[in-house]
This record gives structure tokens, C-alpha cells and sequence, in this order.
């Protein structure tokens, strides 16, 4: 596939991934603004009241989904700017995020579905910069 082709579907992807972990973010910061339960099944793994009602739903004093929404629209900046390199730090930074709300379902038990999809987007995200970097 020639390379320009294959940035541009690449532009496409990061684009949507964006989206859909802005969407989730924004759901999730609604639900926290306004105590609204989320949508989603309560199993013992499964529990998304479980893990957004935790000590753990909150980073720095902020709910959770508005350090996604300012994530993703960080994200959407740089690819606008087309700053490649900062854009790979930053989601780089947003693993380390990741790894520790990952830790944090861990310790409650409980998994939430619309934070998993905000884990597996800003994963995408990274390996779409280190792709890009890399010169492949």
C-alpha cells in the first residue's frame, strides 16, 4: 500500500478512536457530574457502579471522565498540529494512566465497560505513534 494512502487511513483511524474515547469520556463525566448510574451490566466482574462509586473514581480531586475528555481533545490538538512526537509523549503519559486504573478495577474487583473502551483507545492511540514515529 503506498505510504500516503496508508497515513491517510491512519489519519482516519486516530480520528475515530478520538471520537469514540471522547464520547466515553464524556458519558462518564456526565454520570459523575450529575450521579447518573451508567449503562451496564452488574456482575461480580462486570460493574461499572462498583468501580466509578470507588475511592478510585476520582484522580487529583477530578472525576475520572473529564481527565479523558481533556485527554482526547489534547490529542485531537496535536494531530491538528500535526506535532507527532508530542503526541506520542502524551500517550505515552495516557498508559501510565491506564496501567493505574487498570490497577485500580484490580483492587475493587470489578471492571467498568466505558473505561475499558477509554484504555483500549488511548492503547490504539499509542501504537498508531509509534507506528507513525518509528518511520514504518
Amino acid at each position: 500500500m503506498p505510504a500516503r494512502k496508508l497515513s491517510n487511513r491512519l489519519s482516519l483511524a486516530r480520528i475515530a478512536i478520538v471520537v469514540v474515547g471522547l464520547l466515553s469520556s464524556v458519558y462518564l463525566a456526565y454520570s459523575a457530574t450529575f450521579n447518573v448510574p451508567v449503562a451496564c451490566p452488574t456482575t461480580q466482574l462486570i460493574n461499572c457502579d462498583a468501580v466509578l462509586g470507588s475511592a478510585y473514581a476520582n484522580t487529583f480531586g477530578v472525576p475520572n471522565g473529564y481527565l479523558g475528555i481533556a485527554f482526547f481533545l489534547a490529542v485531537l490538538a496535536l494531530i491538528y498540529l500535526k506535532k507527532p512526537e508530542p503526541l506520542a509523549l502524551l500517550n505515552a503519559a495516557g498508559i501510565a494512566f491506564v496501567a493505574y486504573f487498570i490497577y485500580a478495577e484490580y483492587r475493587i474487583g470489578s471492571i467498568c465497560l466505558y473505561c475499558t473502551l477509554v484504555h483500549v483507545c488511548t492503547l490504539a492511540l499509542l501504537a498508531i505513534s509509534l507506528y507513525e514515529i518509528s518511520g514504518s
